[in-house]
C-alpha cells in the first residue's frame, strides 16, 4: 500500500476496536502487535491511574539502577547535545517503565509533565498502553511511536521514540527515550538513540570483562574493534562472562535469557588449546557453519574480579516476567536472606517457578558473576548423589572417573549453590550436608583433604518438612539449619492476573518481536482455568503455542490442544468469600485484577465481597 492509499489513523482505530480487519501495511508491525497486546490484556484506551512514587521511592529506584546510570552518563550527555533547540525532551526509564530523570526544552517538559511524562510515573505498555518506552520494552527492540499510534486517546499529541539498554548478560537495564512534537523525530533521532544505547552497553561490557580473556570475531578482520564485532569475555576456565548484542545473537541467547556457555561449546575447541595456537595473534575460529576472523586479548588484571567487583560492574536485571503476581516484598526479603549468608528455603506446589525465584535471586545478587550450580536431589540415583554432590578421588569406586571429580559443591564455591527438591534428599546424604554447611569445607570420596568452601545456599521442596520431620524421613537438625526464614511460593491460580503473566512470558520468548499475542478470548479462558501444573504448565504451553504460530498471529482457543480447549471451556469450579477476599489481598487491592483472574466482572466481585462483610 502507497503512502497516500493509507487509511487515516482514525479510521485505523475505528477498525482496530470494532474487531474489523485491517488493510496490509495499514499500521506498523511494532504498532499493530503492541496494540494486540495491550487488548488482550484489557487495558481501556482511557488508561488505568497511577500514582507517582514519592520522592524517597524514585531515590530508591534511582539507587537501585545507580551503576548503569553512571556508565551512561558520556552518552546521555552527548544526545542532549544533539537534541537542543530542538523541542525534545531526553527521557531515562527502568526495565520495568519507571521514569528516572529527564532533561529537554523547559516549554516541552512542561507538556509533558502535564502528560504525566515525568520522574516517578510508569509508562509501561501494561499502565500507559503502546508508547515508545514500554513497548521498547516489551518488544526488547528500538521503537517510534507517532501521535494516534500511542494506545491512549490522551497521548495523541505525543510522538516518542526509544531504545533499550541491555547489560553485557542480555539483561535488560531501561530505555532511552526522545519525546516531542511529531515532525521533530524521525530516522535522524533513532539512530542517535542506538548510538547511545551502544556506548552504554560498550561501557558496561568493558567494566565486567575487565577480568576476563576478551574474544571479538567479524567477517572482516579490519572490524574487528568495531560496535559491530561480537564481544565475547570467558573467565579463565572458558566459561562465558559477558558479551554485547551481536555476541549473545551469536550464541542464540535473547536479550533477558541469559544461559551458561562454555568456549569449547561454542568454538568446538577449548580455551587453553586456543590460546595454544594463536596466543594473542589473529586467528580464525569457527562457530557453527560461520567462519570469523578472532583476536583474543588477555585479562586486563591479573587475576579474575571479585563477585563484589562483578556485581558493580554488572548491574542487577529485573527479576523475570514469571515472577510476577509474588506476594509483596517475597522476592526481596529473598535477596536480603541470601545477601546476609542465610539459607533461603523455598516451598511450593511444583510447577510454581522455585527453580526460577532461585536463579533471578542469583542474577540479581552479589554473586552474580559467580557460578550458579543448581542440583535436582530427587532426580539423580541414590548410588551416584554423594559422588556427584562432594567429588571423588580418582579410583574411588568402579566406574569412577581416572581423574576424579572435584563435585558439584566445589564448582558452586565463590557462587550460589541451589538444592532443587531438598525433601527428596536421602537420609544417608542429609548427615554429610549438614556437617558441609556447618564446617564450610568438603571432603570427596576415597579421602584426600579437604577443601573450604565459600557457598551460598538456596534449597526448594514442594513437600511439607515438618511432617516429613515427623515421619523420620528428614533430619531434624537438618530442617532447622535450613528453615530460618520459609518463602512460600503461592500457585498460579493465586498470582492475580494469569493472562497478563502469560503475555509476559510469551514476550520473554520472543512473541513481541515476531508480533505474536494472545486474543481476548483466549487471554480469558487463561484468567478462568485453574491451571494444576502451575507456571511449568504455562509455560510449556506457551512455548508449544509459539513455536506452531505464524508471526504476526493472535492466539485463540483454536489454537489449543483439543483436551485442553475442553477442559478450559469446563465451567471454573466455585470459588468461596474468603478465597476472593484472598485474592484481591494478593492483588495489591486491585479489584480489576482480582476480578481478571477470576474471570468474573468487577461489579460480580464487589457484590461478593459486600455479602461476605455482612
Amino acid at each position: 500500500m502507497n503512502q497516500a492509499d493509507r487509511l487515516p489513523l482514525d479510521e485505523i482505530r475505528r477498525r482496530f476496536f470494532a474487531d474489523q480487519p485491517l488493510p496490509g501495511q495499514a499500521l506498523p508491525p511494532s504498532i499493530l502487535h503492541s496494540w494486540q497486546r495491550c487488548r488482550s490484556q484489557g487495558l481501556p484506551t482511557g488508561g488505568r491511574g497511577g500514582e507517582r512514587l514519592s520522592e524517597r521511592e524514585l531515590g530508591e529506584r534511582r539507587e537501585a539502577n545507580a551503576v548503569w546510570l553512571d556508565a551512561a552518563r558520556p552518552a546521555l550527555a552527548g544526545l542532549a547535545e544533539q537534541i537542543a533547540g530542538l523541542d525534545l525532551a531526553l527521557v531515562v526509564a527502568d526495565s520495568r517503565g519507571l521514569i528516572l530523570d529527564e532533561s529537554g526544552d523547559i516549554d516541552f517538559l512542561d507538556k509533558a509533565a502535564r502528560l504525566a511524562l515525568t520522574p516517578g510515573m510508569d509508562w509501561s505498555e501494561t499502565m500507559r498502553g503502546t508508547n515508545a518506552i514500554g513497548t521498547a520494552l516489551a518488544a526488547a527492540d528500538s521503537v517510534l511511536v507517532r501521535g494516534a499510534e500511542h494506545y491512549l486517546e490522551r497521548n495523541r499529541a505525543l510522538s516518542c521514540a526509544a531504545s533499550p539498554v541491555c547489560g553485557p548478560q542480555g539483561q535488560l537495564l531501561g530505555a532511552l527515550d526522545l519525546s516531542g512534537a511529531s515532525r521533530r523525530l524521525g530516522e535522524p533521532q533513532m539512530r542517535a538513540l542506538r548510538a547511545a544505547r551502544g556506548q552504554i552497553e560498550a561501557s558496561l561490557l568493558e567494566a565486567v570483562s575487565r577480568g576476563g580473556w576478551r574474544l571479538s570475531l567479524h567477517h572482516d578482520p579490519r572490524l574487528l574493534d568495531s560496535q559491530a564485532a561480537c564481544q565475547l569475555a570467558f573467565d579463565e576456565d572458558g566459561r562465558l562472562l559477558a558479551a554485547n548484542r551481536a555476541g549473545l545473537a551469536l550464541c542464540g541467547l535473547e536479550a533477558g535469557a541469559w544461559r551458561p556457555r562454555h568456549f569449547a561449546a561454542l568454538f568446538g575447541q577449548s580455551l587453553e588449546h586456543w590460546l595454544s595456537r594463536h596466543g594473542e595473534a589473529l586467528g580464525l575460529l569457527q562457530a557453527g557453519a560461520q567462519h570469523f576472523s578472532a583476536r583474543l586479548r588477555p585479562p586486563s588484571a591479573t587475576r579474575r574480579p571479585s563477585a563484589a567487583a562483578q556485581a558493580a560492574a554488572a548491574p542487577p536485571p529485573r527479576p523475570a516476567a514469571v515472577l510476577d503476581g509474588l506476594p509483596e516484598g517475597l522476592f526481596a526479603t529473598a535477596l536480603k536472606l541470601l545477601e546476609a549468608d542465610i539459607p533461603v528455603l523455598i516451598l511450593g506446589e511444583t510447577g510454581t517457578g522455585k527453580d526460577r525465584l532461585a536463579r533471578a535471586l542469583h542474577e540479581a545478587g552479589g554473586r552474580r558473576g559467580s557460578p550458579f550450580v543448581a542440583i535436582n536431589c530427587a532426580a539423580i540415583p541414590e548410588g551416584l548423589i554423594e559422588a556427584e554432590l562432594f567429588g571423588y578421588q580418582p579410583g574411588a569406586y568402579t566406574g569412577a572417573s581416572r581423574q576424579g571429580s572435584k563435585g558439584r559443591l566445589r564448582e558452586a564455591d565463590g557462587g550460589v549453590l541451589f538444592l532443587d527438591e531438598i525433601g527428596d534428599m536421602p537420609l544417608s546424604l542429609q548427615a554429610r550436608l549438614l556437617r558441609v554447611l556447618q564446617e564450610r569445607e568438603v571432603t570427596p570420596l576415597g579421602g584426600g583433604p579437604a577443601r573450604r568452601l565459600d557457598i551460598r545456599l538456596i534449597c526448594a521442596t514442594h513437600r511439607d518438612l515438618r511432617a516429613r520431620v515427623d515421619e523420620g524421613a528428614f533430619r531434624a537438625d537438618l530442617y532447622y539449619r535450613l528453615c530460618h526464614y520459609p518463602l512460600s511460593l503461592p500457585p498460579l491460580r493465586e498470582r492475580g492476573d494469569a493472562a497478563a503473566i502469560a503475555q509476559a512470558m510469551l514476550d520473554g520468548m520472543g512473541a513481541a518481536r515476531r508480533g505474536v499475542s494472545l486474543s481476548p478470548e483466549l487471554a480469558q479462558a487463561i484468567r478462568g482455568y485453574r491451571w494444576p501444573g502451575n507456571l511449568r504448565e504455562l509455560s510449556n504451553l506457551l512455548a508449544t503455542l509459539l513455536a506452531l504460530a505464524d508471526d504476526g498471529a493472535a492466539l485463540d482457543l483454536a489454537h489449543l490442544p483439543a483436551a485442553l480447549r475442553e477442559d478450559m471451556a469446563a465451567p471454573a469450579p466455585a470459588v468461596d468469600d474468603s478465597a476472593i477476599a484472598e485474592l484481591l489481598r494478593r492483588c495489591g487491592g486491585n479489584a480489576s485484577a482480582a476480578a481478571r483472574a477470576l474471570g468474573i466482572s468487577r461489579s460480580t466481585l464487589y457484590r461478593r465481597l459486600g455479602k461476605a462483610a455482612k
